[in-house]
């Protein structure tokens, strides 16, 4: 069930944290730019929310424990928001700018394929109650 519409979206929002995790700067201090590697916790932190989005990409079969990796996957990303904002108090460095646009567009991905999964599964128990 690749082909389904959740997965890709899943795809997607795994895509986006990878690049997060190892090209686009984080914070943006006055002479250089800091990626994700440069702090160990962010750079697990975005790791987990991609690994825990594939993970859910191959768990087709099982679309209720898919719906628990995506959520779980949702609270990381939440995480890896207030991170960032309590570092950028804390250092008084900047946030980069495409970190917000990846963040919003992984979370939206995130929603919609906890959509479609939940779909899937609300159209399958109501085939099972008609049987």
């Amino acid at each position: 069930m690749i082909q389904r519409i959740q997965s890709i979206f899943l795809v997607i929002a795994a895509g986006l944290f990878a690049y997060m995790s190892f090209f686009s700067p984080i914070w943006v201090l006055p002479n250089e730019e800091l990626m994700a590697q440069d702090d160990t916790k962010m750079f697990v932190l975005c790791l987990s929310s991609m690994l825990l989005t594939l993970i859910a990409l191959f768990v087709f079969a099982n679309r209720r424990l898919q719906m628990k990796l995506i959520r779980l996957t949702i609270i990381t990303e939440l995480i890896i928001s207030v991170r960032m904002y309590l570092v950028t108090l804390e250092h008084n460095v900047s946030i980069g700018t495409n970190t917000y646009l990846l963040l919003a567009a992984a979370f939206i991905a995130l929603i919609l394929a906890y959509r479609g999964v939940k779909k899937d599964d609300d159209l399958v128990r109501s085939a099972d109650r008609v049987r």
